[in-house]
């Protein structure tokens, strides 16, 4: 396309803006707006179809903020919803958007700012429909997504929101219907109505393992194409992974399941066992309607199982004792789901007696699991986590809920074998809350890749706090060696260092990290949390972030335990991926109380 006719097509899209800009203010009509903005993402496909190669930054503002805005225009038309100034003020900013993105359309540059103020009038858009439709976000537990096909987000966010508040109208006859009736009505909120198949499970299963070669197919090229420097081959390896991206994302979607089905069956184990005890306790369950992989909610089912279960025998006091300690005759056990960072979140909290740490401590010692000269070390958030540690229990007597000694301990291993994480906290007297993060799903991982003598390992991005790079040359950090384990003071940090000669042995070399510091050698170092301490895993380069397809590993591959499984990556190579709570265990800097107790 000329130079010329560029300017005319942008031009002609500035004048539409502006016509469309005049018509919001003076009388607002919803069919000729709609009429307008056709023209314009009608003006974008005329462009697109011209020029393939330059299309993207003079009219992405048009492909993806206006089309969407229809989108959300037409919803108007279609439930009879009234336009009101809110929305024109959105419309407004929307156009404001468009315009200033069209003019800066050579500076790709500006891509990050545009992204951003994008996804938020997106957003507010979409907002505006919900509360236009008497439709409260706040129902649903699950996150608005407007880096989406906003239909579908739509329909799905409503989808979540109208069982909950069908739910309310039956607890309220008297209250009114806060969804529109428009709503059921609606071609676009059909979803519960849609045809479906039945399909066998074990072609899910196949069709996932096939989704997942992909995926290492894909990474195949990807580095082929980086390797040979091939523009159009890199062309065809992103539209590759935006395709095996889309094809494993909705592959995923068969195998995830509302939570409540597993939830909703506490209601009648804490009834049960709270006659069985004597004990009044009433349970609260919130976010049924969060989705989590079938193959997760299997495997968290007998933990969650034990947790309540053990909320009701150990957390709450008699009737009686809550009179005494001035509380409600009724405790109160809540079960919360929601999503987070990409993972689901499940806290089970109680208004109980809290633990006793004093208590744990007690028993600790009386068995011989720890010595006094390892209390010393202790923090009160160490304490508290030997309620974990096997054969240790608070309870005074065997029974068929407690005593055994078995229980805490086997839910934390059941939580970390799907990759998950579990914390506590307590009150004394006031309560107990215990947070279990899970992923989403156990078929593929983000993960950062890293290299030590020449040997890929991996590390799930989701683990890491940050990643920084010391040497002896620096002059913002100093390290010191005389302490065990060494100490690395940096950015007003202390950073606990680990050597992978301790946990790696030969495949690590020979050379120990303090002759390679002193050696003036740059060494990065990958940064997470474990136990309220920061530690630094020294490697030598971190080379990408990576989406991957965890497999098993062997026994005999594995002899010391501190490889979560491997990976194949694109180039072949296998990558070995690294459990880093196992590393601390197994690195000498870590105490004797850590390797036994956890």
């Amino acid at each position: 396309m000329s130079l010329n006719s560029e300017k005319s097509n942008i031009v002609e899209a500035l004048d539409l803006i502006s016509t469309i800009r005049i018509h919001l203010t003076s009388g607002f009509d919803l069919e000729k707006t709609l009429s307008l903005i056709a023209k314009l993402i009608s003006l974008s496909k005329r462009k697109k179809q011209s020029d393939k190669e330059n299309d993207f930054f003079v009219f992405r503002s048009i492909n993806q903020i206006i089309i969407h805005t229809e989108t959300i225009l037409e919803l108007y038309q279609l439930n009879k919803i009234e336009i009101n100034n809110k929305l024109i003020q959105s419309l407004e900013s929307v156009l404001d958007i468009t315009e200033e993105d069209i003019l800066s359309s050579s500076k790709e540059s500006s891509f990050l700012s545009y992204s951003k103020k994008r996804d938020e009038i997106l957003k507010i858009i979409t907002t505006d429909i919900f509360n236009a439709m008497s439709i409260d976000v706040s129902y649903s537990e699950d996150t608005f997504n407007s880096n989406t096909d906003i239909k579908k987000e739509i329909d799905y966010i409503s989808n979540l929101i109208s069982p909950l508040e069908q739910n309310k109208k039956n607890k309220s006859k008297n209250k009114k219907n806060t969804v529109s009736p428009a709503l059921s009505k609606s071609k676009v909120f059909n979803n519960k109505f849609e045809v479906t198949t039945r399909v066998k499970s074990y072609l899910l299963e196949q069709m996932m393992n096939y989704s997942e070669e992909l995926v290492q197919i894909r990474n195949s090229l990807a580095d082929y194409a980086e390797n040979k420097q091939d523009q159009k081959l890199s062309e065809i390896s992103s539209k590759l992974k935006s395709v095996s991206d889309n094809v494993l994302s909705d592959l995923l979607k068969t195998r995830m399941m509302p939570i409540g089905g597993i939830l909703g069956k506490y209601r009648r184990i804490v009834r049960d066992l709270s006659n069985e005890l004597n004990k009044k306790v009433e349970l609260e369950i919130i976010g049924e309607n969060i989705e989590l992989d079938n193959n997760v909610i299997e495997a968290i089912t007998e933990p969650l199982t034990h947790l309540v279960r053990n909320a009701i025998d150990h957390a709450f006091e008699s009737p009686l004792e809550r009179t005494k300690n001035g509380k409600s005759l009724i405790g109160k056990l809540i079960i919360h789901a929601y999503n987070a960072s990409g993972k689901v979140i499940i806290n089970i909290s109680d208004d109980g007696q809290g633990i006793d740490t004093n208590k744990l401590v007690e028993k600790a010692i009386n068995s011989n699991l720890i010595t006094n000269e390892q209390l010393n070390l202790m923090t009160e958030k160490n304490k508290l986590e030997l309620i974990f540690h096997p054969g240790l229990s608070t309870s005074e007597r065997i029974t068929t809920l407690s005593g055994r000694g078995v229980g805490m301990g086997a839910v934390k291993q059941k939580v970390e074998e799907i990759k998950g994480h579990i914390d506590i906290s307590s009150v004394k007297n006031k309560g107990t809350n215990i947070a279990l993060s899970f992923p989403l799903t156990m078929a593929t991982l983000k993960v950062i890749l890293f290299t030590i003598k020449g040997i890929t390992y991996a590390i799930p991005s989701g683990d890491i706090k940050n990643i920084i790079g010391m040497s002896k040359d620096d002059n913002d950090n100093t390290v010191r060696f005389d302490t065990d384990p060494p100490l690395l003071h940096k950015n007003n940090q202390v950073i606990s260092l680990i050597d992978p000669i301790e946990y790696l042995d030969g495949l690590a070399g020979t050379q120990s990290l303090k002759t390679s510091y002193l050696n003036g050698e740059q060494i990065s170092v990958v940064v997470f949390r474990y136990q309220d301490i920061n530690w630094g895993l020294c490697v030598d380069s971190v080379n990408a972030f990576l989406d991957i397809v965890i497999k098993p590993l062997e026994t005999q591959m594995n002899t010391n335990n501190i490889f979560a499984g491997a990976a194949v990556l694109g180039n072949g190579d296998l990558a070995l991926v690294i459990d880093l709570k196992r590393i601390v265990i197994f690195s000498r800097s870590h105490t004797s109380f850590y390797t036994e107790a956890i």
